[in-house]
């Protein structure tokens, strides 16, 4: 049964990193594309440079769950600040989508 237990929280653990690696690299593209009228070439640096330090955190706790022999999880309060993150993309996809849509009119 333990066995069964690791394998699913391994399985939970890559689906969830993926997901942030996702919404990271999207945040990326949104940030490329971004109008001035959504957000400043300030504002962009300053999310760009959050956005790769959260992928440089995936990626480095990519690097210790292949290193660890045995399953692990990774708690809620190193989780916090990507979860806001991915938030804040949703938000700026939002701002573009709009942005572009009054564009198009």
């Amino acid at each position: 049964m333990n066995q069964d237990a690791d394998a699913l929280l391994e399985s939970l653990l890559d689906s969830l990193l993926n997901d942030f690696n996702h919404w990271f690299k999207r945040g990326q593209e949104l940030l490329a594309s971004c109008p001035d009228s959504v957000m400043t070439p300030d504002e962009r640096e300053v999310m760009g440079v959050r956005i790769d330090e959260g992928l440089r955190a995936i990626t480095a706790t990519r690097a210790l769950v292949n290193a660890t022999p045995a399953a692990m999880a990774i708690s809620m309060e190193s989780m916090t600040p990507w979860h806001q993150l991915v938030i804040e993309v949703w938000a700026l996809a939002a701002r573009v989508s709009e942005a572009k849509a009054k564009n198009s009119l």
